[in-house]
Order: structure tokens, then sequence, then C-alpha cells
């Protein structure tokens, strides 16, 4: 499985303890940034940073400075992101516009720490120091005797100065004079190169939520059939909704209610964002199939059976074969995701009534006819839903492909 990487630089407080980290595009090992298109670099850091890694694995309890893009604004793809733990960097190349000004006040309305990246003060800029929360100085670009009036100039908003790209004691030094709240630069730290496995979204099945996700008349039931088709996509979803909802209280049991939890709006955005990163798909096909017929074979079965949440079972069997499509120990796979008790029981431990059709449906996928019993359906019904799983299961994986 190929791996992803994301650059982490600390940012500290005058008495250097650490108040926050900014997290940096990387495409290697390499602690630098190499891209053609910003936005999709943008789209790729937030994709690496919320479903491949974690944001806590990253930045811990700090918040995460992330370099947002003019479109990644416009397109209010900013409200994907948890308002709790990020600060939104607005580029030094972004002009106040009144359709930036328009979104950025949304943004800061709604609860959302706005910072101007690599700064240098000119009076055109003024409405987005008003807006401001944070300012980085970008020292290397003001002269240093002028650097004192900068920071005059910049006092008389109500924003945080933060000295960025500091690179001697002595430069330190001078901002903490000045009056500094906040200083970032290689002479305190330079970044750290954070690697993750990289976790491949079907791009068709993620281009069909995006345009069901566009249509006023889509159902909750169709977003599920959706998400639930493609694997990678359901874990990226689940992980995503641990990462961005600060707080989480309860744990997931069905794809349904990861979609009710951040709403229509952020899922329509956080797809978009997985399909301008997902640059291909190289997940193996047949893995995928297989995920999807023991999903569809334990949801069938739980209906038999009268279970009131089939859909707890359906995300059961979709995560039985987690390990293998994402190429890690299954126990690590799930702690990532903010699954039910009972499924990750289920799946690791083997306990409970979730375990029972899960067991039922491995031990009639390997062909292993003693373990296929459950005590309240019949043997004819048990191999009709597989025959009624691998069928859906193979449509849905042609449909995909001939999409593709």
């Amino acid at each position: 499985m190929p791996c992803t990487f994301i650059g982490c630089q600390p940012i500290y407080k005058s008495n250097l303890d650490v108040a926050a980290y900014e997290i940096l595009y990387r495409s290697g090992t390499d602690n630098a940034a190499s891209f053609a298109d910003g936005d999709q670099a943008t789209a790729e850091l937030i994709l690496n940073t919320f479903t491949d890694i974690g944001l806590d694995q990253v930045v811990g309890e700090h918040p995460a400075f992330i370099n947002v893009t003019r479109k990644f604004i416009l397109d209010h793809h900013a409200y994907t992101l948890p308002k709790e733990r990020v600060v939104l960097e607005v580029l030094e190349d972004i002009q106040p516009e009144p359709e930036i000004l328009e979104a950025l006040q949304g943004l800061s309305e709604s609860g959302y720490t706005i910072a101007l990246d690599d700064f240098v003060y000119a009076p055109h800029m003024q409405p987005l120091v008003d807006l401001a929360n944070i300012i980085k100085v970008e020292l290397p670009a003001i002269d240093a005797a002028e650097l004192p009036r900068h920071v005059e100039l910049l006092r008389h908003s109500n924003a945080q100065l933060l000295a960025e790209k500091i690179e001697t004691h002595e430069e330190f030094e001078r901002c903490r004079e000045l009056g500094f709240d906040l200083y970032q630069g290689y002479f305190l730290s330079k970044p750290n190169v954070v690697t993750g496995k990289r976790i491949p979204v079907n791009r068709i099945a993620a281009l069909q939520l995006v345009n069901q996700l566009c249509n006023p008349t889509t159902r909750t039931s169709d977003l599920v059939n959706t998400v639930g088709s493609d694997p990678s996509l359901c874990y990226k979803l689940l992980k995503y909704v641990n990462s961005a909802s600060s707080g989480l209280t309860r744990h997931i049991d069905s794809i349904s209610a990861a979609i009710t939890l951040i709403g229509f709006r952020r899922l329509r955005s956080f797809t978009s964002l997985a399909l301008l990163a997902s640059a291909s798909n190289n997940k193996p096909i047949q893995l995928v199939a297989t995920a999807l017929t023991r999903a569809r074979m334990c949801e069938q079965l739980a209906i038999e059976r009268r279970h009131e949440r089939p859909d707890m079972y359906f995300i059961t069997g979709l995560f039985s074969m987690l390990d293998a499509l994402l190429d890690q120990p299954m126990n690590e796979a799930l702690q990532a995701v903010p699954l039910a008790d009972s499924i990750s029981d289920a799946i690791l431990s083997n306990k409970g009534t979730l375990a029972e059709v899960l067991n039922c449906v491995l031990c009639y996928e390997r062909g292993e006819w003693e373990g296929v019993i459950l005590s309240d359906v019949a043997s004819d019904v048990i191999r009709s839903a597989y025959a009624d799983a691998l069928t859906w299961a193979n449509r849905s994986v042609a449909t995909l492909n001939q999409m593709a």
C-alpha cells in the first residue's frame, strides 16, 4: 500500500511552550513541498491528515494551522474542518475581493479562526486585517529597520501577531522585544514528516456520491448505498467523522448514523475533496467484491432474523475485510474509526449476535458447511442470501467498472 506524508511544524508561545502546529503538504520523505496544483495539494493534505493518519496523531490536542486556497474558501470546503481544531491560513496571494471577504466573514461568524499567511502589510489589505484573528508576519520579506513600524501598524487590529520564518537567535529575541504573540521558524524547529498509509478511494463511487448530494431529491438511503459500495470510502468517512467531530460522545453503528452526524453539506465537501485528492485507484477489485458480498449477506440474514438494525450487520460484514483492504492488523484499522462496540467485538473477538451472523457468512464463503448454521434461519434461506449477495456485489462492481 502506498504511503502518505504530512509536514508538521510547531508554533510557539513567547515562553517556548507549543501553542499549535502547522500541517504542511509533503509528497515524500523530503522535507519540502513540491506540487503543481495548490487546490489538489490542499485537498490531499486535509484527506491525508483527517482520514489516512488522523488529526490527533499529527497534532495531539493542539490546534492545526492549515493553508487554504482561494477556491477552497469560495467552494465552502472549509466547513468540512472542525472549527475547534483548526486555524485557516489565508494564503498570501489571496486578495481582499468582495466574494472572499464575504466568505471569510461567514467563516468567522461560524466560529472559525482566520490567519493571514506570509503577510506583509499594505493599505489595500486592511479589509483582510480587520477579519483576521492571527497575522503571520513574514520576516524575510520586511526590512529589519521597517519591522517596528510594521508591527505598530498591525497592533491597531485585534489580531495576534505571529513572527514566522525566524532563522536566527537574534531574530527571535528582537521579535520578543517587539511583543509578538507567537513564533515559528527553522531556528526554533524544522517541520517533521509524519508518515501513514494511503487509503485509495474509488473515484466513481465518490463521483456518484457528489452527484447524489447535489440532487435535492436524494434520500439518506441512497447515500448509504453509494458509500457502502466502496469499503475504502466508507472507512475514510468514518475516520473523518472521528477526526473532525471534536468531543464525539457516541460510537457509530451504521453508515446512516455517520451521514446524519456530519450532514449533507459537509459530506458533499468531504467527498469533493476525496475526488480531488485521489489521483488513481489501486484497490484489488476482488477484495472489494468479497467485502460487499459479506456485507450484503450479513444484512439479508439480519432481515430474515427480524433484527431491528440490519444496517449494523451490513457495516460488520463490510469491515470484516478491513485488514486485507488496508494492509494492516485489524485492531489497528478499527481503532481509527468510532464504531459501536458491538461491531468491533464481532469482528475482533467473535462476540455477540453480530458475530453469529458474520461467522455463518464466513463459513459459507469458505465452504466450511458445519459452521453454516443459524438456529432460526433455514439452510435454503442462507443459500439464497449468499446468491443474492454475490449477484448484488458483482453487479455493483461491474457498474463501477463500466462507469470508469
